[in-house]
């Protein structure tokens, strides 16, 4: 082997061990980037930052504040969840989630009653610092809260274009419930006046009570309604019943009911000739006129009758004419009298008990009246007289009488008997039976 070739390899080798050796330090350069990197990451001082949702916002120093103060936190306020950066290392920040951190809001500072401006104080784990949160204060309402009760007004919304029937007017309204329960802080609930529920009639036709439900609203003494979130009433409707009344005027009518004379051929003259009245829809409907009955029997020549109005009219119905009586005179002009005596032996009884005798002892004198030439042709012995047993009436002294009743028989036309005809009086003999004589049914 020459020297040349000695040569050659001894430099091949050099340029193989060469080779081996760079891939050796750079495998070990890139080892000791890692290790490094490593390091850098976990154990040094390098700080990271990282983002949390849904950090949840508790409230702390309710108690305190009742007990210096007296006020508590009004009810249904909401607390939303923030968010917050934090910063810290890398592998520490990893280990952490939204529940780790408080968020939390003290009440117990709170000197005056309303709505104040609290801080979110948020709290971390040792070692890693908030950067910023999304919310840093909250608004909250405290007070002294109480709650009254109120009695319920109704008003009436009737707008422009309601429409009243004829006579009908509005009465009252009344609500159900009659009274709501308000509960809220002390300072706004002494802005409150009173509680309303509002009924609305606009656009209505009114002919008779209405019904419904409507809203209830708090309002001041300006009449404007408050819209405090932080006052609550117990009712949000209520039930509304309007009355209503209507009023009309109806014409007065006398009536006879002797049977003998019509009202259009003798003289009536009534104080009045119509009356107003008043009460409900219904009841005004039904009534058409107000009647007088008059009994033109009982008139000898001329007789005033009076009458109490409201004595005639249904229930439910006033008067409102401003007059509580109507007085009516009746004439009936040329007429003649004639009184007759009864002999006691041709008064009848009507519904005797069987086996009973009777003796009348007196009868009365009747006065017929009628047209004169209605008495031609007349007899008296026509007239009948009759009791009826069982009107018979037992006297203190143990005597017994009776209004008689009187039929005038033939040709009596246009005649009739004034009233009352007297009393009969009798004497009974009892006969053996078993029927009390004595007291007889009225």
């Amino acid at each position: 082997m020459n020297a040349d070739s000695s040569k050659k390899r001894s430099d091949t080798v050099k340029g193989k061990l060469s080779r081996t050796a760079k891939i050796i330090v750079l495998i070990g350069a890139v080892v000791g980037a890692l290790l490094v990197w490593i390091y850098a990451i976990g154990y040094d001082s390098t700080l990271f930052e990282r983002t949390f949702t849904g950090v949840p916002v508790t409230l702390t120093g309710e108690a305190e504040l009742a007990a210096s103060s007296g006020y508590t936190l009004a009810e249904g306020q909401q607390f939303s969840s923030i968010t917050i950066v934090a910063k810290g290392k890398r592998a520490e920040l990893n280990a952490l989630s939204s529940d780790d951190f408080r968020a939390v809001v003290d009440i117990s500072g709170a000197t005056s009653p309303g709505e104040q401006t609290f801080n979110i104080v948020v709290y971390s784990p040792n070692g890693i610092e908030v950067v910023s949160q999304s919310s840093s204060t909250v608004i909250l309402f405290v007070d002294d809260f109480t709650q009254r009760t109120d009695m319920l007004s109704v008003d009436v919304d009737t707008g422009t274009s309601y429409i009243m029937s004829d006579g009908v007017t509005f009465v009252s309204a009344a609500a159900n419930p009659v009274s709501v329960i308000v509960s809220g802080p002390r300072t706004a609930l002494s802005e409150v006046a009173g509680a309303f529920v509002r009924f609305n009639l606009d656009g209505v036709k009114i002919s008779g009570p209405m019904y419904g439900y409507g809203g209830i609203e708090l309002r001041d003494k300006n009449g404007n309604v408050i819209d405090n979130p932080y006052i609550t009433v117990s009712e949000r409707n209520a039930y509304v019943t309007i009355s209503v009344t209507k009023q009309k005027t109806v014409p007065v009518r006398v009536a006879f009911t002797g049977g003998v004379f019509s009202v259009y051929d003798v003289s009536v003259i009534p104080s009045a000739d119509s009356i107003t009245v008043s009460g409900s829809p219904e009841a005004i409907d039904s009534v058409k006129e107000l009647v007088l009955n008059i009994d033109e029997t009982t008139v000898d020549g001329k007789k005033t009758f009076e009458f109490s109005i409201g004595s005639l009219l249904p229930a439910g119905v006033s008067n409102e004419s401003g007059i509580s009586k109507i007085s009516v005179e009746v004439t009936i002009p040329g007429m003649a009298l004639r009184s007759y005596a009864i002999d006691p032996e041709k008064v009848e009884v009507v519904n005797l008990p069987e086996g009973a005798e009777y003796k009348v002892r007196t009868a009365p004198e009747i006065t017929v009246m009628g047209p004169p030439d209605a008495f031609e042709g007349f007899e008296a012995d026509g007239i009948k007289v009759y009791v009826d047993f069982m009107r018979i009436k037992v006297n203190a002294d143990g005597s017994c009488s009776a209004v008689p009743q009187v039929e005038l028989g033939e040709n009596a036309e246009g005649l009739y008997v004034l009233k009352p005809v007297g009393s009969a009086e009798f004497t009974f003999e009892l006969p053996q039976t078993d029927t009390d004589l004595s007291h007889p049914e009225l």
